[in-house]
């Protein structure tokens, strides 16, 4: 075993090598997630838009997918979109050092090389290139990474558009921790049921409306009769 030129790897290499693997996986993971679209896995360009789970995808994408939920084979399992209600556009900042399908030429999917992101943080400038958290306000789709808001003391107002920002609307972009998770999934719910309690509100706003009043129609017959009587009696 030891005469044919060979060796034998140490346990230390093995472990080594096994960090490694792993770390280049996680790094494709993110370079994927944060570059590419999550439906149709083309790279992401404007407009883009945010699910409540903070995966991004093309708008277009979306729109082919609502159409025809088949066309990107397993799109079901990757998103439970139902309409464009489930998405918000996003209002990103471009990043001006890169260019128009870089994306596609350079060897994205590497471990040694970290490819130009297209879109930066418009108040700290650093890169969403999955190396640091980024998030977005539901309300308004607004961008920002994650140490920008922080070192603002997490105001009550947008860091972009000054809008109001109500905690439970921030949502991290690409968070794979399951208890973030399973909390933007519970806030997708609840979401959910404010939305629909506000059209039902709608719904009988506008039902009221269109009734006629019963009481004003019977004020109106009852005066016109009168003045029917008066007439006759006149004549």
């Amino acid at each position: 075993m030891g005469n044919d030129g060979g060796s034998i790897p140490r346990r230390n290499e093995m472990v080594r090598e096994k960090k490694q693997d792993e770390k280049t996986d996680r790094k494709t993971q993110l370079i994927a997630m944060n570059y590419f679209c999550a439906l149709s896995k083309q790279p992401l360009r404007e407009p883009v838009v945010g699910d409540m789970l903070g995966r991004l995808y093309n708008r277009e994408s979306i729109l082919e997918y609502l159409l025809n939920p088949t066309v990107f084979g397993d799109g079901a399992k990757i998103c439970n979109i139902k309409s464009l209600k489930d998405v918000k556009t996003l209002n990103l900042k471009a990043n001006p050092a890169y260019t128009t399908g870089q994306t596609n030429k350079r060897p994205v999917l590497t471990f040694d090389d970290q490819p130009t992101a297209p879109f930066v943080c418009p108040i700290t400038r650093k890169e969403m290139n999955g190396n640091l958290g980024f998030e977005f306000v539901w309300t308004c789709g607004c961008v920002v990474s994650t140490q920008a808001r922080k070192e603002m003391a997490e105001s009550d107002q947008c860091l972009v558009c000054s809008g109001p920002v109500d905690s439970k609307d921030v949502v991290p972009i690409n968070s794979q921790n399951s208890e973030v998770l399973d909390s933007l999934r519970k806030r997708a719910e609840e979401r959910a049921l404010e939305t629909k309690k506000k059209s039902k509100k709608v719904k009988s706003k506008r039902k009221h409306v269109d009734e006629p009043d019963v009481s004003d129609t019977r004020s109106s017959v009852s005066v016109l009769d009168k003045n029917t009587k008066a007439q006759k009696t006149v004549a």
